[in-house]
């Protein structure tokens, strides 16, 4: 399944499923826009702190969202979670950036400026 993985986090398996829903509450909890998501991978590889903000609000948006689709009635604690993630395997950065990205749409860019626009009628085009 695309944007999907298992990780574990503080000894616990956690179900972390990205896709538009993920993407909101990324977006609201950053306070920015579809068009700025891509912003948010700038510099990340030159910046370790930078990363891991990024990571953590990733897996809390991604949590929270298969947490919601499996009926799962656990609210996910932000700040405990930011602290558990220091002890998640480095191997496992790299697959949580490629989950999340799985979810481009129609594979363009999640960062599409045109996914802002109305659709076109295409009766009168």
């Amino acid at each position: 399944m695309k944007g999907f993985l298992q990780i574990e986090i503080n000894k616990e398996k956690k179900g972390v499923q990205f896709g538009m829903y993920a993407i909101k509450l990324l977006t609201e909890k950053r306070g920015i826009t579809l068009n700025e998501i891509g912003e948010l991978f700038e510099g990340v590889d030159q910046d370790p702190i930078k990363a891991f903000d990024l990571l953590v609000d990733l897996l809390y948006a991604g949590i929270s969202n298969y947490n919601l689709i499996n009926d799962i009635n656990e609210v996910v604690n932000y700040y405990k979670l930011y602290q558990d993630f220091g002890g998640v395997d480095k191997d496992n950065y790299d697959k949580i950036f490629k989950a999340f990205l799985e979810t481009q749409i129609s594979g363009k860019s999640l960062s599409n400026d045109e996914m802002d626009k109305a659709p076109k009628d295409k009766k009168k085009a």
